[in-house]
């Protein structure tokens, strides 16, 4: 599977994580039609999701790169 497709398969599974689009929506605080109409999740809210602590970024969106920045940890 490539991975375009594995974002796809990724988003359902993220989706199903959080009881549905609309469970997700509320969280993120955008309607739930908007995550309806996601193919894969888009990188900011994919960057919120991760903020909820349960996936990274690079799990969801594993077809872009994300740069990380050194918090000087």
């Amino acid at each position: 599977m490539n991975k375009a497709n594995l974002a796809v398969e990724r988003k359902k599974e993220v989706v199903e994580h959080y009881q549905g689009g609309l469970n997700l929506s509320r969280m993120l605080g955008i309607s739930h039609p908007a995550v309806s109409k996601w193919k894969k999740i888009p990188p900011f809210r994919a960057y919120q999701i991760e903020q909820l602590g349960d996936f990274t970024v690079e799990y969801m969106r594993p077809d872009i790169k994300t740069p990380r920045i050194a918090l000087g940890r």
